[in-house]
C-alpha cells in the first residue's frame, strides 16, 4: 500500500525494521500484528497456530480470516458449522504441477474453534461485510502455469472476494528449483484502477523442500527481495517458515537451484478488486514469454529461420536490447537461429 510504504521504507532500508521473520520455533499465534509499530503492515495480519486435541477459540469480531493448512489435519467449528481437512506431507508433497491446498474463510463476528495436529496458517484483516463461512477443499484447488522460461511458476488461487471473503486475497505460488516468480516486476500500491493497479500490502510465507542433511552447515534457501526504486533497496535470505511482510513496492522471488519452494500469500487493502500493475521496464518479459513458447512448441530440430524470428519479434514489438536477449534465452533451450 502507498501509505504503508511511505510509512515504512527508510525504517525498513535503515535496519531499524525487520520486514523478515523465520517462524520455526515461534509460538503459535499472531506474528505479523499491523496494530504494531514495528510491523511494516498497516492492515493484514498473519500468524499461525499449532494445532493439538485442545481447542483454539478465536473471536474474530470485526475481522476476517483465512486459514491455509500447512501439515496435519484440522476439525474446526464455526458458529456451530463444521469443518475438516488434512494436509498429508506438507505443501510440497505433491510437487511441480500439483497442489494438496485447501483454504478455510472465516467471517466477521464469528467464534472459530479448532483444533487438530500439525500446523495451520492464517491470514486476517478488517473485513467490509458479513459473508458466511467457507470451506475451499483440495479438491476444488486448481493450478494454472504463469510466466515462461526461468520466471514460470505454479499459481494456486484459494480465496478471494470474488468467492468467499470480502478483503482478504490468499493462494499459493510454487517456482521450480533456480526459478523466479513475481517477474515481470508489478507494483499493487496506488488506487489506479484505470491503470490497472490497486493498494494491497501483503505477506509471503515461504516453504522449501529439503536439501541437505540435519546438521549440515548451509540448508535450503531462497531469496526474497524488496524494493521501490527510490528509497528502499532490500534482499533476504530465506529458510524453511520464513515470513515476509510486504508493505508495497516489487517483491520478487528467486528459488535456489537446490530446492523446491513454495509461497503462501495473502493480501488486503483499501478495497476489494486487486489490480496488479506490471511496470512498463519489464513488461517485455510478457511479450518474449509469447515468442518462447511458439518457437518451442512441438520443434523438432531446434531451429528456426532468421526471418521468421524476426517475423514474430516484429508482431510482438521485440527490438534492439530486447531482441539480443531473446536470443540469449533460445540459445540456453538450444534453439538456433539460422
Amino acid at each position: 500500500m502507498e501509505s504503508t510504504l511511505k510509512k515504512y521504507a527508510d525504517r525498513i532500508e535503515r535496519g531499524e525494521i525487520n520486514a523478515h521473520i523465520r517462524c520455526e520455533g515461534l509460538e503459535g499465534g499472531l506474528i505479523f500484528d499491523p496494530l504494531r509499530e514495528e510491523v511494516p503492515l498497516s492492515i493484514l495480519g498473519f500468524g499461525i497456530y499449532h494445532l493439538s486435541p485442545e481447542y483454539i477459540v478465536r473471536e474474530t469480531g470485526e475481522r476476517e480470516m483465512v486459514l491455509v493448512p500447512q501439515d496435519g489435519f484440522f476439525e474446526a467449528e464455526i458458529d456451530g458449522k463444521y469443518f475438516s481437512g488434512e494436509r498429508k506431507g506438507g505443501p510440497l508433497a505433491l510437487g511441480i504441477g500439483k497442489t494438496n491446498a485447501s483454504a478455510l474463510y472465516v467471517p466477521i463476528g464469528s467464534t472459530l474453534r479448532i483444533c487438530g495436529e500439525g500446523e495451520i496458517a492464517f491470514f486476517e484483516a478488517p473485513s467490509m461485510g458479513k459473508k458466511p463461512p467457507f470451506h475451499l477443499q483440495q479438491s476444488a484447488a486448481k493450478v494454472s502455469s504463469r510466466g515462461g522460461w526461468v520466471w514460470r511458476r505454479d499459481i494456486v488461487n484459494l480465496i478471494s472476494p470474488r468467492d468467499a471473503s470480502t478483503r482478504l486475497v490468499v493462494g499459493e505460488t510454487l517456482s521450480p528449483p533456480g526459478f523466479w516468480s513475481g517477474t515481470p516486476l508489478h507494483l499493487h500500491d496506488k488506487d489506479d484502477l484505470g491503470q490497472g493497479e490497486s493498494d494491497f500490502e501483503e505477506v509471503y510465507y515461504h516453504r522449501l523442500s529439503p536439501c541437505t542433511p540435519v546438521g549440515s552447515r548451509f540448508d535450503a534457501f531462497g531469496v526474497q527481495l524488496l524494493f521501490d526504486g527510490k528509497n528502499l533497496s532490500k534482499s533476504y535470505i530465506l529458510g524453511d517458515k520464513s515470513a515476509v511482510a510486504i508493505p508495497g513496492g516489487a517483491h520478487p522471488v528467486v528459488a535456489s537451484p537446490v530446492c523446491s519452494h513454495l509461497y503462501l500469500w495473502g493480501l488486503a487493502g483499501s478495497g476489494a478488486d486487486l489490480l496488479a500493475r506490471d511496470l512498463p521496464e519489464f513488461i517485455h518479459l510478457k511479450r518474449i514469454e509469447e515468442i518462447i513458447h511458439v518457437l518451442g512448441k512441438g520443434r523438432a530440430p531446434k531451429s528456426v529461420a532468421a526471418s521468421e524470428f524476426d517475423s514474430l519479434c516484429s508482431k510482438h514489438g521485440i527490438s534492439g536490447d530486447h531482441k539480443v536477449l531473446l536470443l540469449a534465452m533460445l540459445g540456453d533451450q538450444d534453439i538456433r537461429v539460422e
